[in-house]
């Protein structure tokens, strides 16, 4: 049987599979690397950890296979993490800048009144933000004389995961992406698919320091696995793992939209070939498939996975994530205790950059079920108000949740979700879906959709619903 390698390079860690041609998965090993937080909150990676983590990984994948060939290879990624290295060389010039960090918001502070970001909203799908790689990127080159020297020179690459796994595989001679990652970068055109060259200048950054925007279903070329294999094979496939998420989930006509749990969540809902503007959400190439380009409408939560990890590292409430299904089921349900997870501020639909995360409404009872509970409703609290807005932008929003990651599995969160949006969940049968859509990709034009095992449906009024949403927003309003 064919397979293909999947490389879904997550925020947390790095993940292989070997894929089937029908998405399911042959056999997947997964590899943690280091969350370098420093005193100032700054979230970074070390390429050079993810490097070797790969390698590891690739050759676990390798020795599983039983007559199978390797058809391929296939990569998801974190998308808007901001990397710097040489092209001569391919060393690392400084660690990652993690896609969560907001180091660069100065930096936006000050450019916000230059005059091509007048206008980037409508070039680019995003509000001026230092989210996106773009102002990690001139960070970098203001605050690293190693990167601004590379750049004069003309030896710097600037990409994010995508690229570098493509040219750390190809041991050097690729330095490319696709328009699902690139469009995250806050210098696409969304319109041309092309980089735009007034951001560029805007950003300080030379646009031949950029990787080659090829289509996500493209050949970016060819790889041994680091020297594992005798004959190199090609890489034909490449989608921001949100993006990928969609795919599999088979989210392929306008209207369907998916949720993505992982270290943050994206709530992402296809706008099929109509390219749709629209305050305090991102639009967003969903893929550029054999030169047709999919839209999508996105709102992104920054701490949902994190959030969890937070309440365990940090807190220690519980030995393990799996522990806070039945922890918030037992909680007692007349706490008002409400979690405002504004770890790195509030993003869409609020707003808020500087606002501090807090814990409302505890009292003396207050223990550790009724803070976990809040934890978890607050990441479906915020997935919910971003389901709300996009609903106002895209007509004939199909009323059907699809989820997909980590987290899918916690029962309390999936119905909370369920409760909340007055919506059906429809929980893939797979966790892994970045990294199988990634793989589908590669693959046919038409593929059959994967098996949804489980569903929710409300078990509350609208009422309800609506009432409890309504206490959480009126919340937030009111910090500082």
């Amino acid at each position: 049987m064919a397979l293909t390698l999947a490389i879904d390079q997550s925020t947390q860690g790095t993940k292989v599979l070997l894929v089937r041609p029908d998405g399911t998965i042959a056999y997947k090993t997964t590899k943690k690397h280091r969350q370098i937080i420093s005193d100032q909150g700054w979230i970074s990676h070390d390429l050079d950890e993810i490097e070797a983590n790969l390698k590891v990984l690739t050759t676990q994948a390798l020795s599983q296979l039983q007559g199978e060939t390797l058809t391929g290879v296939a990569i998801s990624n974190q998308r808007e993490t901001a990397a710097a290295w040489t092209r001569s060389t391919g060393k690392p010039l400084d660690l990652a800048i993690v896609w969560q960090d907001n180091r660069a918001i100065d930096l936006v502070d000050a450019l916000c009144n230059h005059p091509a970001f007048k206008t980037i909203k409508q070039t680019t799908g995003l509000a001026l933000s230092p989210y996106f790689s773009a102002a990690k990127w001139a960070w970098l080159i203001q605050h690293n004389e190693a990167v601004e020297k590379a750049q004069q020179l003309g030896d710097l690459c600037l990409g994010t995961m995508d690229s570098w796994l493509v040219f750390k595989l190809t041991h050097g001679v690729a330095f490319k992406t696709e328009p699902s990652n690139a469009c995250r970068t806050q210098l696409m055109k969304l319109t041309t698919g092309s980089w735009d060259d007034k951001l560029c200048q805007a950003f300080g950054i030379h646009q031949e320091s950029l990787p080659q925007i090829c289509d996500s279903n493209a050949q970016f070329g060819f790889t041994d696995l680091f020297g594992a294999l005798p004959t190199p094979i090609p890489i034909i496939s490449i989608l921001g793992d949100s993006q990928a998420a969609l795919f599999a989930e088979h989210c392929l006509q306008a209207g369907q939209y998916k949720i993505t749990f992982g270290t943050g969540s994206s709530i992402m809902v296809n706008t099929g070939t109509k390219l749709i503007q629209a305050p305090n959400l991102n639009t967003s190439i969903a893929w550029r498939r054999n030169g047709q380009t999919t839209y999508v409408l996105e709102g992104n939560v920054n701490y949902s996975g994190a959030l969890i990890t937070w309440l365990k590292d940090h807190l220690h409430l519980f030995d393990s994530p799996t522990d806070t299904d039945t922890m918030a089921q037992a909680a007692n349900p007349r706490d008002t205790t409400m979690l405002i997870p504004a770890f790195s501020g509030m993003a869409a639909p609020y707003n808020r950059p500087h606002l501090k995360a807090a814990f409302l409404g505890m009292t003396m009872l207050t223990g550790a079920n009724e803070i976990v509970r809040a934890g978890l409703d607050a990441v479906v609290y915020q997935i919910t108000d971003i389901i709300n807005l996009l609903a106002t932008y895209s007509p004939k929003m199909v009323p059907v949740a699809h989820v997909d990651g980590g987290m899918i599995a916690n029962h309390y969160l999936m119905q909370r979700l369920a409760d909340l949006t007055q919506q059906t969940v429809a929980v893939s049968g797979i966790q892994e879906l970045s990294g199988v859509g990634a793989a589908l990709n590669g693959g046919k034009d038409h593929f059959s959709p994967l098996p949804i095992p489980n569903q929710y449906q409300p078990k509350i009024s609208v009422e309800s619903s609506v009432n409890q949403i309504n206490r959480w927003t009126s919340q937030i309003k009111q910090l500082a």
